[in-house]
């Protein structure tokens, strides 16, 4: 559960949210395969925060927004601020938003 924590306020959400953060960030980091990359996983953590904080709950769409904005073409969101995946995974992902 706590996969997250290390980058959320103390107080800033309740358990079940933290939960589902949780599981979309390392959701999307098994998916990009950079589980070994803290600075990308901050990045990730970061997002899916951000996207909490607006009010997204749901650990399956929080996965697929990150997911599309990984994907999003040329000047990725990951690959402009210097974090790539090992892989091409995101360069042939096709998800719809759920």
């Amino acid at each position: 559960m706590g996969v997250i924590l290390p980058f959320v306020s103390a107080g800033a959400f309740e358990p079940n949210d933290i939960e589902a953060m949780s599981l979309a960030c390392e959701e999307v980091c098994n998916y990009l395969h950079i589980n070994g990359d803290a600075r990308a996983r901050e990045t990730i953590a970061a997002r899916v925060i951000e996207l909490a904080q607006r009010g997204e709950r749901c650990p399956s769409v929080l996965r697929g927004q990150v997911l599309a904005e990984a994907n999003a073409g040329p000047g990725r969101w990951l690959m402009r601020l210097g974090v790539a995946s090992r892989t091409r995974a995101n360069d042939d992902l096709r998800l719809k938003n759920a």
